[in-house]
C-alpha cells in the first residue's frame, strides 16, 4: 500500500460523472476540488460485499464538503459503474482501473481468482493533499473491515492550512466574476424583456455563484486568520444572495415568456428585494488582496 507522504500516482481513466462515461484526471480533479478522497474497492455488485460497503455510503458522507471530491475506483468497465452509481444512487465519480494498473501503481491490487477475477482492487482509502501527498493510507485485511471514518475526517481537517484557504478563495473569486458577469448580462436583458436571454443568463449565473458561495465557505473553514475568515464568510454571503436573486429572476422570466404575468410579478418582487441589497456593501475581495492581508497578519 502507498504509504502517507508519498507523491499520489496521476492517472487519466474512463469513468462515470452524473451518469456520462468521460475521462478522470487525478490532477484535473485536484486543481477543481483541492482534496481528493481515492476509494478503492473490489468490483460493482460484487457478492463479497453487503449493500452498505459496495454503495460506499460510507464515504458518500463527505460528498455534503464541497471541497473535498471522491472519487471511487475500482477494475470495472465504465459501463458497468454506470449502472451501479444509477442504482444506488451514488453521488460522486466512478473511476474504470479496468487493467488494474492504479490500484497497482497504489499497491492495492489483489490477484485472486475469485469467480475468474484475475485483479481486483482491495477496499482501500487514500486522502490526498492539493500537492497530490498521501495524508492518510488505509487497505482492509479482509473484505468486511471498515475504515475509520474519524480517522479520514482527521487527515482531511489536517490538510488546513492558509495556502489551501487560499487556493479555494482564488477559485471561489473566479467562478463569482463568472456569475456577476452573466447577472449582469441576465439583468439586462430581463430590463428590455428579452425573456429567453435573460432566462438564460440568470441560470447560467445561478450556477456558477453556487459554486462560488460554496468554495467561500470552503476558505473560510480551512483558514486560520480570523480575518480572512470574516471576509470569505461575507463573501459567501454575498454570492449567496446574488444567487438567490438570478434565481428568483430567472422564475419570473419564465412566466412572463409564458404570458403568465401574475406569477412573474411574485417572483420579479423578491428578486428585486435581493437585488436591492447588492447596491450597498463591498464586492468580494480579489484573492491577491485576501494573500496580501495573509502576509501581513503573518509578519
Amino acid at each position: 500500500m502507498l504509504e502517507t507522504g508519498a507523491l499520489a500516482p496521476s492517472f487519466t481513466r474512463p469513468g462515470v460523472v452524473d451518469g456520462e462515461i468521460r475521462p478522470i484526471s487525478l490532477d484535473e480533479t485536484i486543481d477543481d476540488s483541492g482534496v481528493v478522497l481515492l476509494a478503492f474497492y473490489p468490483a460493482d455488485f460484487s457478492p463479497m460485499c453487503t449493500e452498505e460497503l459496495c454503495s460506499l455510503r460510507d464515504i458518500d458522507l463527505f460528498s455534503l464538503q464541497p471541497d473535498v471530491r471522491i472519487l471511487g475506483l475500482s477494475t470495472d468497465t465504465a459501463y458497468s459503474h454506470r449502472r451501479f452509481a444509477r442504482e444506488f444512487d451514488l453521488g460522486f465519480p466512478l473511476v474504470s482501473d479496468n487493467d488494474g494498473s492504479v490500484a497497482e501503481m497504489y499497491n492495492v491490487l489483489e490477484e485472486t481468482g475469485l469467480q475468474g477475477h484475475h485483479r481486483l482492487a482491495q477496499r482501500a482509502l487514500f486522502v490526498l493533499d492539493p500537492d497530490r501527498v498521501v495524508r492518510y493510507a488505509w487497505a482492509a485485511d479482509e473484505a468486511t473491515e471498515m475504515p475509520d471514518l474519524e480517522a479520514v475526517r482527521d487527515a482531511i481537517e489536517g490538510i488546513s492550512d492558509e495556502e489551501t484557504a487560499l487556493g479555494r478563495y482564488r477559485t471561489a473569486f473566479e467562478w463569482y466574476l463568472e456569475g456577476r458577469t452573466a447577472y449582469h448580462e441576465g439583468y439586462d436583458a430581463f430590463e428590455t424583456k428579452d425573456w429567453l436571454t435573460a432566462e438564460n443568463a440568470f441560470e447560467t449565473a445561478s450556477e456558477s455563484l453556487t459554486d462560488a458561495l460554496e468554495a467561500f465557505d470552503a476558505a473560510r473553514r480551512y483558514t486560520e486568520s480570523e480575518r480572512v475568515a470574516a471576509i470569505a464568510e461575507d463573501a459567501n454571503e454575498r454570492a449567496t444572495v446574488r444567487r438567490n436573486a438570478a434565481k428568483w429572476f430567472a422564475r419570473a422570466a419564465t412566466h412572463y415568456s409564458r404570458g403568465e404575468v401574475d406569477q412573474g410579478e411574485d417572483y420579479r418582487g423578491d428578486a428585486e428585494r435581493h437585488h436591492q441589497s447588492l447596491t450597498s456593501g463591498d464586492e468580494p475581495p480579489t484573492a491577491e488582496d485576501i494573500e496580501a492581508l495573509a502576509d501581513i497578519e503573518g509578519a
